[in-house]
């Protein structure tokens, strides 16, 4: 008997499981920071730099620090955007290529910004607890019941209903908790939207068109109408507020578009076949953005000549963007011609100072080239990136190579323990961290700090290790 009680829980959990597979859609995504980790994320310059000038005074209007926002691109063409990790915005390359104005792409982001605003992130996890509590304690009165029969031989009217009731009351209640959310952050896009004097209806616009998505099968829908229910009365509801705002007296400034093209662009010349690339943008359109499409198709096809050609006249003809001089570095570096890539990164740099993409790219033509005096710069230049952004583990990697190059082998390994720390590799990060302290001076800063990663290392081996 015991044994069919154990089976009868089993069904009624996967059952409940099942019937609310659109709260783990709609959770997995925005409470779970390590879901990040299993993501096709790309970083790039020049698109992150572009959406967060679009957002900021968004940000500032609903009381958030700009400088605490990070967005995350992901390359995948389906249409998602999502918040997860605290105030972490994650847009999909679907989702930019395909919103078709970028005032829609803006009003999604000022949706995000409105959960994070509304504090939905920790909410939505207390919410997720609550129906999962309700529907497993259904199912154990429900399995009770039935064991409670079957031992008497005698018949319990309801119990088939009741099995459902559990999962069904967590389904509903989950729902309304969505929907109230949604609304929510809906309201909250709107009211940051008019704030800024930003157009309300190409958002409605782009909802109406991924909510006719509704009859496809859930597999050809895009993740964003999961994740987002899509509701008549919210489309409807931005469509009235945008006829009251009397939105044709909005003013949009010609650069915005085309900064939105030029990203457009990036990511589709990036990201499909260079010879479908060629054909999008053919050489007869002389826009910045074809251009700009065909020098990276070009540098995808290994045809450097053409793709320098292109990239060249762009930069002539902009003096002051820093992103046509970031993509000639990268056709240099990759072409091997390291020191003329230095120069070029540098150029970048002075345009736009201190941004991290760009550093990184530049400190690695300069280890690269080797030279004593280009690597010394890579050092400062990592070191720069690492005040700001701590956790950034590329530098932290970078920067144990570049130590080692300088022959400062104790350095070389500390910056490798903090690399294998935040990849979660916490016996290797003590490993390293104990090799340094071999040559550190007792209790010196950096003795310090490895004696830190190796105390912090053992915590969180103790904590898996519990959860195990």
């Amino acid at each position: 008997m015991f044994n069919k009680i154990i089976q009868i829980l089993k069904i009624n959990i996967i059952f409940s499981k099942k019937i609310l597979i659109y709260l783990i859609l709609f959770t997995f995504t925005i409470i779970a920071p390590s879901y990040a980790q299993n993501l096709n994320l790309i970083q790039d310059a020049e698109i992150e730099t572009t959406l967060l000038k679009w957002i900021k005074p968004i940000l500032i209007k609903a009381k958030l620090n700009p400088e605490s926002i990070k967005i995350f691109i992901v390359n995948d063409d389906s249409i998602n955007a999502f918040v997860a990790g605290g105030q972490n915005i994650f847009i999909n390359t679907g989702l930019i290529t395909k919103a078709n104005d970028h005032n829609a792409l803006i009003g999604v982001m000022a949706h995000e910004i409105g959960h994070i605003s509304g504090g939905h992130l920790i909410k939505t996890n207390k919410a997720i607890n609550r129906a999962q509590n309700t529907a497993i304690i259904a199912t154990i009165i429900t399995a009770g019941l039935m064991a409670i029969s079957h031992a008497n031989d005698t018949d319990i009217k309801g119990i088939s209903k009741l099995a459902t009731i559990g999962p069904s009351l967590a389904e509903r209640n989950f729902f309304k908790f969505s929907r109230d959310n949604e609304k929510f952050a809906d309201s909250a896009a709107i009211r940051y939207l008019r704030e800024v004097n930003r157009p309300l209806t190409p958002l409605a616009n782009l909802l109406n068109e991924i909510g006719k998505q509704e009859l496809l099968h859930e597999n050809r829908q895009d993740p964003y109408l999961r994740t987002h229910p899509i509701f008549k009365e919210r489309i409807n509801h931005i469509f009235n507020e945008a006829n009251i705002n009397n939105e044709k007296s909005i003013v949009i400034p010609k650069s915005e578009k085309i900064e939105y093209k030029r990203i457009v662009a990036k990511i589709v010349a990036f990201t499909t076949a260079p010879g479908k690339t060629l054909l999008l943008y053919p050489k007869n359109n002389l826009s910045i953005e074809a251009r700009y499409a065909r020098a990276i198709a070009y540098l995808r096809l290994s045809n450097f000549k053409k793709g320098t050609k292109e990239i060249s006249t762009l930069i002539k003809e902009n003096n002051n963007d820093p992103f046509f001089p970031e993509l000639l570095g990268q056709m240099l570096f990759e072409n091997g011609k390291i020191y003329e890539s230095i120069k070029m990164y540098k150029k970048s740099n002075q345009l736009l100072p201190n941004n991290p993409i760009i550093l990184l790219a530049l400190s690695k033509s300069q280890v690269e080239y080797g030279e004593k005096k280009e690597v010394n710069n890579a050092k400062t230049n990592l070191k720069k990136i690492l005040q700001n952004y701590p956790k950034n583990i590329a530098a932290w990697q970078l920067l144990s190579i570049t130590e080692a190059r300088l022959n400062n082998i104790e350095l070389a390994q500390l910056s490798s323990a903090e690399a294998y720390f935040l990849l979660n590799d916490y016996n290797l990060a003590i490993n390293f961290a104990k090799k340094s302290r071999i040559l550190f001076e007792k209790n010196s800063p950096n003795d310090i700090r490895a004696q830190d990663i190796i105390f912090f290392s053992n915590e969180r081996i103790k904590l898996l290790q519990q959860k195990d």
